[in-house]
């Protein structure tokens, strides 16, 4: 008994239920869809994903306030009726025919049925190169989220991401997303440690599905200075500690700055500078640009009354 939630904003998911669909079928296990969109603005997207809820097993919610990441998921695994709940995002599209098998497969060899637990597929890219406008967010994928399982399993509460995640219902009974975040960036991160401190184990298998939607890279940056602001807001409500620091590259390396008379001037150096590492890291696709200037507007949001 499986429940697939999928919270969608701006997204054709016709193709992406169609595929689930077929592979479900064939499983032969009872199964749910749930889609809830969360206002999206284009009426035409909205309208046909609605159209799915005349299908047999799916269900679609119609928000019509943007409600953020964080609620929108634990709202649907509220709605769930199956003890199993499969999250994943709206530009995902399924990248193996036997996707559905393989999770019920891990599930049973490794009779996690009835426990607590989390299991996390990866994802891919596909190998055509996106447009250069694109080219920033897809060298990311690239190079930091594109892992193989047994890397992953290194470190299974490090880089966490619920864009392909099965999870037990009975885990949101003790973890939650934290719904204070509304805006893109670091929810998930927290939702890991979180399943950390709770004990949840979290596990790792090749079962990726594509990522296709690939943001501009001003996108890319806005959605990255949002996730900064998320972070600082995180820690201005005291809600980081240890466990967070050893997953968060940004704040360690932040924190090792302000250690040192050297370091404190960098980090004001690039506060001055945010623009011109913004433009940089756009125009010439750059990671370690792209890096500076999430230090640049941490170091800004920090020192905003100065």
């Amino acid at each position: 008994m499986l429940s697939i939630l999928i919270p969608t904003y701006n997204t054709n998911l016709h193709p992406l239920v169609s595929e689930l669909q077929a592979q479900l079928n064939e499983s032969n296990i009872e199964y749910e869809i749930i889609i809830s969109d969360d206002a999206s603005s284009d009426t035409s997207v909205r309208y046909h994903n609605s159209l799915l809820a005349e299908q047999y097993h799916v269900q679609y919610i119609q928000n019509e306030q943007n409600i953020g990441r964080s609620k929108i998921r634990n709202s649907l695994a509220d709605a769930a009726k199956y003890p199993t709940l499969l999250f994943m995002d709206c530009d995902a599209r399924v990248k193996s025919s036997d996707y559905i098998s393989n999770y019920i497969r891990f599930l049973q060899e490794n009779n996690l049925q009835g426990t607590d637990f989390v299991v996390l597929g990866g994802l891919s890219y596909r190998e055509m190169r996106p447009e250069k406008t694109k080219l920033l967010r897809y060298r990311y994928g690239i190079k930091r989220e594109v892992r193989p399982a047994y890397e992953r399993n290194r470190d299974p509460y490090r880089a966490f991401t619920p864009f392909n995640m099965l999870i037990a219902k009975s885990v949101f009974e003790k973890c939650r997303f934290e719904e204070s975040l509304k805006q893109y960036g670091y929810e998930d991160t927290f939702f890991g440690i979180e399943l950390k401190k709770c004990g949840i184990p979290v596990y790792h298998i090749d079962n990726e599905l594509y990522h296709e939607g690939i943001d501009t890279n001003e996108l890319l940056l806005d959605k990255v200075a949002a996730g900064v602001a998320n972070l600082v807001n995180l820690q201005s409500h005291n809600k980081l500690d240890d466990k967070f620091l050893a997953v968060s590259t940004l704040l360690a390396t932040y924190q090792k700055l302000k250690r040192t008379i050297s370091g404190r001037f960098t980090l004001s150096l690039l506060g001055k500078i945010k623009q011109p590492l913004r433009n940089i890291a756009s125009t010439y696709n750059s990671l370690m640009f792209l890096d500076l200037y999430k230090l640049s507007v941490m170091h800004n949001l920090l020192n905003s009354d100065e």
